[in-house]
């Protein structure tokens, strides 16, 4: 039987953040999007595309924007391996992305956690695809399968997107993207809009 985060989280099985301020469902709590200390730059990611991004979903898309995406916690794939020159990170990394704190994010997330995902990154064109481990999570025997979701992007600006979300090559739902720290660590101009639009708070994923 599959344990709720929240429930680990209270029983002390997990280490909880000490970025969070107050607990939400699905193991999420809120966090200072300002006071929130971001990742190093990660040279091995190409500079074109390192960074932090917020993910705009727009009003009518509740639940999908993302304060963050820390591209910087990215990792790449072993030499040899058949996504060698991708990179990957486990959607369920603490700090990795944020979501709005809203009651729409928490099945959205619960998802996330019940998929078990990861996020695979192509640095030729910024485009990501997700596979999912769901009950081989964590096992000696772990392995991945990929979904027929991408998500491409076209730069329509400096640190301007537009994203996709297409399923079996077909588009389903554009939102804008915006890189709101560079590729040496700086804040953008769409940094402080991302904290203005969010009331500087957002919800993080207290603990793997």
């Amino acid at each position: 039987m599959k344990i709720a985060a929240s429930v680990l989280l209270a029983s002390g099985a997990l280490a909880r953040s000490p970025e969070c301020i107050e607990d939400r469902d699905e193991g999420l709590c809120t966090v200072n999007i300002e006071e929130h200390v971001f990742a190093e730059p990660n040279q091995q990611v190409p500079a074109s595309v390192r960074g932090v991004y917020w993910i705009d979903a727009g009003d009518d898309k509740p639940g999908y924007t993302n304060p963050w995406v820390d591209l910087n916690m990215l990792q790449p794939f072993p030499e040899g391996d058949r996504k060698e020159g991708k990179f990957w990170v486990r959607d369920t990394t603490p700090g990795y992305q944020t979501w709005e704190d809203i009651q729409e994010t928490f099945p959205y997330v619960a998802n996330i956690l019940k998929m078990g995902s990861r996020s695979v990154v192509d640095p030729e064109d910024l485009t990501v695809t997700w596979d999912t481990c769901t009950i081989s999570c964590g096992k000696s025997w772990e392995f991945w399968i990929p979904t027929p979701v991408s998500s491409p992007s076209e730069q329509i600006g400096p640190n301007e997107y537009i994203r996709k979300a297409n399923v079996f090559g077909h588009t389903v739902s554009t939102w804008k993207g915006y890189r709101i720290i560079d590729e040496n660590g700086e804040k953008t101009e769409f940094f402080q809009q991302m904290v203005d639009r969010e009331n500087n708070v957002a919800l993080m994923l207290a603990a793997e």
